[in-house]
């Protein structure tokens, strides 16, 4: 996906922002939301529509992005960031990246399941997020990992309500 001294370079941005973290987590309601996903969130738009409902949000406050490979930078849509939008510490260089790091999130879903050290370094440059995963992502990023079938957003979307609704995130 990337080159190899790229990807250890991102690796050890990604080891050194876990490590330093100190960690503040909301408590109250969830405000803004960052959903990423890789190479096909099915139905995306109606994925995030369906979140909001479900979250009591805007649409507006869920910020989604996908991290696309095999079509070039030029191609892309403006929910879509590929490895050429990231530098060499994983740093986002995207036209979005100031709206980014300027923006804080509540909670940051990380719906994917091959490894990716480019949107893991980025869940680790929000410190103050609760952060949900997928089974098979870094375990010391997330603060739940669930458990679904590769691909089911509606189960993956269900298990995360109800875990937030436990938690008391969401209404």
């Amino acid at each position: 996906m990337i080159g190899a001294l790229k990807q250890r370079s991102v690796l050890k941005q990604l080891r050194k922002a876990i490590g330093q973290q100190k960690r503040v987590l909301p408590t109250g309601q969830l405000q803004s939301v960052l959903l990423l996903s890789q190479n096909g969130l099915t139905a995306n738009a109606q994925a995030v529509a369906s979140l909001a409902k479900k979250l009591q949000l805007p649409v507006a406050d869920i910020w989604f992005r996908e991290f696309t490979t095999g079509i070039k930078p030029e191609e892309l849509g403006p929910e879509q960031w590929c490895k050429k939008h990231f530098g060499w510490q994983g740093k986002l260089l995207a036209d979005d990246a100031a709206a980014f790091q300027a923006k804080d999130f509540d909670l940051i879903v990380a719906y994917y399941w091959s490894e990716n050290p480019l949107l893991d370094n980025l869940i680790a440059s929000k410190p103050n997020a609760f952060r949900v995963g997928t089974a098979g992502g870094n375990e010391a990023l997330y603060d739940l990992i669930i458990d679904t079938p590769k691909g089911d957003w509606a189960a993956f979307e269900n298990e995360l309500i109800k875990y937030l609704t436990i938690l008391k995130l969401c209404p």
